[in-house]
C-alpha cells in the first residue's frame, strides 16, 4: 500500500483525555516536517478543522523554528472571517487598570498578531532589545492562597477559567493558537479537586475543559435554562474585576465587594459591552451545544421564554455569579480536565469558542531563574462575527447582541 501524503490527526489516548471529550495530535505530510500552509491541500485543510472543532484542541508536535507569521495565517484556516488585530488590541496591554497589564505580554514586531506570554527575561528576542514576561503567582488570583506547606508538595491550581476575549469592543476569536518556544526545567505538580482525586501535570501546563462536556453535566432543568439565556459581561470587564480573588477552583469570584464601582471605570458605551449567549454552536458540531462562559465576568442574565418570548432579568451580580458557578463548578473534577504537558516546539490550537482555558503552575518558588523560565508565542485575533447561539428559533436571541 502506498505511503499516505495526506495530513491526519489522531485522538489522544483514553488515559489522556479521560471524559474531558478534548485532545487529538497532527501528523503532517510525509516530507514536511515543518507547518506549511501553502503546500497543505484543501483537503489537508478540512482534516485540520474537523480534528479541531471535534476534539477542542489539537497539537502539532516538533515545530521550533516555526515563522510567527504563519500563526494568523494557520488561525484563518479555522476562521477565514477573522480580523488581523490580536484580540486584546493592535499593542499588547500596558494600562494598569487592567489585571491583563500584569503579564507584560509582548508583541512581536514582524507578526503583531502574536503575542509572547511566559515567566522571565530575553535579550534581543525577534526584535525586541529587552523583554521581561510574568508568570502571575496564584496570590494574585485566589481569594485563600495554597499554603506554604500545600506549595512545599508541589501544588498548584488553575489560576482564572477563561476565553481569550477583552469582552469589549471586539468579538472572541474561534481559535486561540500557543507555540512552545521553552519550558521550565522544574518538577510536575499537582492538582487536588473537591472530591479528593489529584492529577499530576506538567509545571506551566494549560488547563482546558471543554464547554459541551460542561453543558452535558447539567440537569434537564439546567440545560433548558441555559439555552434560553444571554450573558451580558461586566462594562470593562478586566478592569471591573481587577482587585477581585477567585475561587479556589478559579471559576467565579465568591466575594462581592472589591469590584470597581461602574462609574469609575474608564469611559465605556453599552453598544461595545459584551453580550453572548450562554450557549453556543460549533462550527462543525451543529447538534453538540457549548456552555461558554466566563463566570468571573458575568454581569446580567436575560432569560427568554421561547413559547411566550417573555423575558426575565437578573441583574444582581452576586445572584448572577452563584447561578453560573452552580451550573459550571460540575466540570471541575480530575477527569474532565485537559492539562497539556507541553514540549518546546508544540502548536496547539484550541478552540477558543468550545472550551475554557486557564494558566497554572507554581514557578516563583525555584531559585534558578534559568530553570522557571518559561516562553509561548499566543495568536488569538478577534473574529468579525459573533458566536451563533445553539437556539436561533422566534422568542431566543439567536446572536447574543440585543440591549435589555
Amino acid at each position: 500500500m502506498p505511503e499516505s501524503t495526506a495530513l491526519t490527526f489522531t485522538i489522544l489516548p483514553d488515559e489522556v483525555r479521560q471524559s474531558s471529550a478534548i485532545g487529538a495530535e497532527v501528523q503532517l505530510p510525509p516530507g514536511m516536517p515543518m507547518l506549511d500552509l501553502d503546500r497543505l491541500t484543501e483537503s489537508d485543510r478540512e482534516v485540520l478543522q474537523e480534528a479541531l472543532f471535534r476534539n477542542q484542541v489539537i497539537v502539532i508536535r516538533g515545530q521550533k523554528g516555526i515563522d510567527p507569521t504563519a500563526l494568523p495565517k494557520l488561525a484563518k484556516v479555522f476562521d477565514p472571517n477573522a480580523s488581523d488585530i490580536h484580540s486584546a488590541g493592535e499593542k499588547a496591554v500596558r494600562d494598569p487598570k487592567n489585571i491583563l497589564s500584569a503579564y507584560k505580554a509582548g508583541r512581536i514586531p514582524r507578526a503583531p498578531q502574536v503575542g509572547i506570554i511566559g515567566s522571565g527575561r530575553f535579550q534581543n528576542y525577534e526584535g525586541l532589545d529587552e523583554l521581561e514576561v510574568v508568570h502571575l503567582d496564584h496570590t494574585l488570583f485566589h481569594e485563600k492562597p495554597l499554603t506554604q506547606e500545600e506549595l512545599d508538595d508541589g501544588y498548584t491550581r488553575p489560576y482564572r477559567w477563561h476565553m481569550d476575549t477583552p469582552f469589549y469592543e471586539r468579538l472572541p476569536g474561534e481559535v486561540t493558537i500557543l507555540h512552545s518556544i521553552r519550558i521550565p526545567n522544574v518538577p510536575d505538580q499537582k492538582i487536588k479537586f473537591p472530591d479528593g482525586k489529584e492529577k499530576n501535570i506538567g509545571a506551566g501546563a494549560t488547563a482546558f475543559f471543554s464547554g459541551a462536556r460542561a453543558f452535558a453535566l447539567l440537569t434537564p432543568e439546567e440545560q433548558e435554562f441555559a439555552l434560553n439565556t444571554t450573558i451580558t459581561y461586566a462594562p470593562q470587564a478586566y478592569e471591573y474585576i481587577r482587585q477581585c480573588k477567585a475561587s479556589d477552583d478559579g471559576l467565579t469570584i465568591p466575594t462581592m465587594g472589591k469590584e470597581v464601582p461602574v462609574e469609575k471605570l474608564s469611559e465605556w458605551a453599552w453598544d461595545k459591552v459584551a453580550e453572548h449567549p450562554m450557549v453556543w454552536r460549533s462550527p462543525m458540531n451543529p447538534d453538540r451545544p457549548f456552555l461558554q462562559v466566563h463566570g468571573c465576568c458575568v454581569y446580567k442574565l436575560t432569560t427568554r421564554n421561547p413559547t411566550t418570548g417573555d423575558v426575565t432579568v437578573m441583574d444582581d451580580v452576586e445572584k448572577v455569579r452563584k447561578v453560573v458557578y452552580n451550573m459550571q463548578k460540575k466540570i471541575y473534577a480530575a477527569e474532565n480536565i485537559y492539562a497539556h504537558r507541553w514540549q518546546e516546539g508544540d502548536v496547539v490550537i484550541f478552540h477558543n469558542r468550545g472550551v475554557m482555558h486557564s494558566i497554572t503552575g507554581q514557578l516563583a518558588k525555584y531559585k534558578e531563574e534559568e530553570d522557571r523560565k518559561r516562553m509561548l508565542w499566543q495568536c488569538t485575533m478577534t473574529s468579525t462575527t459573533p458566536p451563533m447561539s445553539f437556539r436561533g428559533y422566534e422568542g431566543v436571541d439567536d446572536t447574543g447582541y440585543v440591549r435589555v
